[in-house]
Formats: structure tokens, C-alpha cells, sequence
């Protein structure tokens, strides 16, 4: 989200065409020589990243650092090196842990000059310890931390210094939406109407598609191949089997991801809602995956699927309703009464 830097304005922009050179002869600088020279003079603010770490029971994780006062989160300044890498170097140093994956951007915070004498630019990331963890399986970095705690979100937030409590709550907020935090020492950065619109928290809108044969059994797919594992979206409660279906995307209608589902999932050559029949039932529910509430619309197939890809099973009705995740199973108690 950074802009282009910008080459001096008494800089001439060198000519694109290859240089000739004589033997012996020194190269005059080129353009990303000029780019890198004027770079490393230009003054920058300073960086710092921050965790949002929860264990399975969804508390935080929040850290007492040796070198400050107060509970802090995991994290710190970031050297020479991407946000993502410090942030990475930061929690191996300080936390050892068995392994983690950074997740999303939750929280951007442009900290003027005025509070530290220096302008700061802070980010909060969510990243993700598999579990099940606790504190005791964390081994601290004595000179940096005295003691690591996973607390509740309220008891986080009121250990957290009055700067970093704004910062971090905005971030738990972006947690449960679909937005990252813009924000000016703490503060929403000010939004016009429609950016506040935009921002609005909304439940996860997935549509699935009821294929079915002639005697009825109902076809399914192994979510287990969708690159991620078992349970790759998170909405599936530990069930590996799934009906056709697809996440609704902000441009399309459930009719429109639904025919998306049947031509990447099942190799059903449809465009936009062609190929999707009625729509049969509507479930909404709620699931902690990603603190949202999940509405999923289930149509019918207006045509045979006749080639199969490997990863399809064709169950019994009484397989379904037992092997499909519980949001899924009522959809098809709804879509057959």
C-alpha cells in the first residue's frame, strides 16, 4: 500500500537504451543504481509489526517485555527486511515456536513524530500457531520477555498501554469483518460514506449446487483436495466430504458462484447463472471459523454431470445427511421435504 518512490525532482530520467561501452571503461550509474542511492539517503519512518495470536479456546496471547513497562503483544521492529519477514524473525526469536503461519493485514497505524520523535508506522497481523498451544509450550527469550500469557480478549485489552489498547482493538474488530484498520495514532483514519458502507460487518455467503442421479443419491465432493487439507475453508466442522460449492464473491450473485462451483469443481462448462436451476433452500448459522456467521444458498443443477472428476463420490441421501457438515445436511433436509 506504499506509493512509488519518487527520484529527486533535479534528477533526469536516464534513457532506456543500452550503454556502449569501451574496454577498460567504468559504467555511468544506471537507473536502479540512481533509484537505490537516492532511496538509501531518504529519510523513512520507523517500522514495527505485531501478533494477534489466539489458542484454541480463541484467547490472546500477550507478552511482558524485559526492556518496557507494561503487557505487550508479540512482535517488534522490523530491521532492513519485509514487515512479514520481521515479524517472522521477531516471533521465532522471542516465542521459538513449533511453527506458525502469518495470516492477514488486521490494522495499520501512522504514529506521528510527536509521541516517540520519530514517526512510526505499526502493523498488526493475525498469525496462527497450530494447536492445540498454551504458554507453557512457547521457551521465551529471557533478555526480551519475562512471561507470556494466552488471557481473555477483555483481559488483554486492559493489560495493553493506552496506545497499543486503540491499535489493538481496532485490529480485533477488523478480525471479524473483512476490512484492515486504517488508523491515525489509534484513531479510524476519517471515511467518507462510501468507504464506511464498505466497511460494514457482513456474515460469509457461500452457494452450493444439489447434483443428483436418477436414483436420487446426491453427489459430493473431498474438500480434502482443495490444497489446504481437511476442512480446507474452515466452514466443514472437521467433515472432509462437501457439496459442490463456492465462496460468493463481492462482484456476483450466489446464482452466479454456484455455476462457478459446477465449472471448476465438477469441469461443467457454465457461464455466469447457466446451468444452475432454482434456488432450494437457504441456511444461515453460525460458526467460530473467522468469528462469522455463514448463510450458504443451495440450487439445483439443471443438467447431468456425466464425467466425474476423481475427487466426487455419489452418496445415498441417509450418507449425505451423515457425512456432510451439519450446515450442509440441513440444506438438503430443506431442499427434499
Amino acid at each position: 500500500m506504499t506509493s512509488t518512490p519518487r527520484t529527486p525532482a533535479t534528477t533526469t530520467a536516464p534513457a532506456f537504451a543500452p550503454a556502449i561501452r569501451t574496454p577498460g571503461t567504468v559504467p555511468s550509474p544506471g537507473p536502479q543504481d540512481e533509484l537505490a542511492a537516492y532511496l538509501a539517503a531518504h529519510p523513512a519512518p520507523a517500522a514495527a509489526v505485531d501478533a494477534v495470536i489466539r489458542d484454541q479456546r480463541g484467547r490472546l496471547l500477550v507478552v511482558d517485555p524485559v526492556y518496557k513497562a507494561g503487557w505487550d503483544l508479540p512482535g517488534g521492529m522490523v530491521d532492513d527486511e519485509g514487515l512479514v519477514d520481521g515479524l517472522v524473525r521477531e516471533l521465532h526469536e522471542e516465542l521459538r515456536p513449533a511453527s506458525l503461519r502469518v495470516g492477514r493485514l488486521l490494522a495499520v497505524d501512522n504514529v506521528p513524530a510527536t509521541v516517540y520523535g520519530r514517526a512510526l508506522t505499526a502493523c498488526v497481523y493475525a498469525v496462527h500457531l497450530p494447536h492445540p498451544v498454551t504458554a507453557r509450550d512457547l521457551r521465551l527469550q529471557r533478555d526480551e520477555l519475562r512471561a507470556a500469557e494466552f488471557v481473555t480478549q477483555d483481559e488483554a485489552l486492559t493489560r495493553l498501554p493506552e496506545r497499543l489498547r486503540r491499535r489493538t482493538a481496532a485490529a480485533l474488530t477488523a478480525e471479524h469483518g473483512a476490512h484492515t484498520a486504517h488508523l491515525f495514532d489509534g484513531h479510524p483514519a476519517p471515511l467518507t460514506d462510501r468507504d464506511r458502507r464498505a466497511l460494514l460487518p457482513g456474515p460469509a455467503v457461500t452457494a452450493a449446487v444439489l447434483v443428483t442421479d436418477g436414483t436420487g443419491r446426491v453427489l459430493v465432493r473431498d474438500a480434502g483436495h482443495t490444497g489446504g487439507g481437511r476442512d480446507d475453508d474452515g466452514w466443514g466442522g472437521g467433515s472432509v466430504w462437501r457439496l459442490p460449492g463456492a465462496p460468493v464473491a463481492a462482484t456476483e450473485t450466489p446464482g452466479e458462484a454456484a455455476a462457478r462451483a459446477l465449472r471448476t469443481q465438477l469441469g461443467h462448462p457454465a457461464d455466469g447463472p447457466t446451468g444452475v436451476g432454482r434456488l432450494l433452500a437457504v441456511e444461515s448459522t453460525g460458526c467460530p471459523a473467522g468469528g462469522r456467521a455463514l448463510i450458504t444458498h443451495l440450487f439445483a443443477a439443471d443438467v447431468a454431470v456425466s464425467h466425474l472428476p476423481a475427487t466426487t463420490r455419489r452418496l445415498s441421501r441417509d450418507e449425505a445427511l451423515r457425512l456432510l457438515p451439519s450446515h450442509e445436511a440441513a440444506l438438503l433436509r430443506g431442499a427434499q421435504r
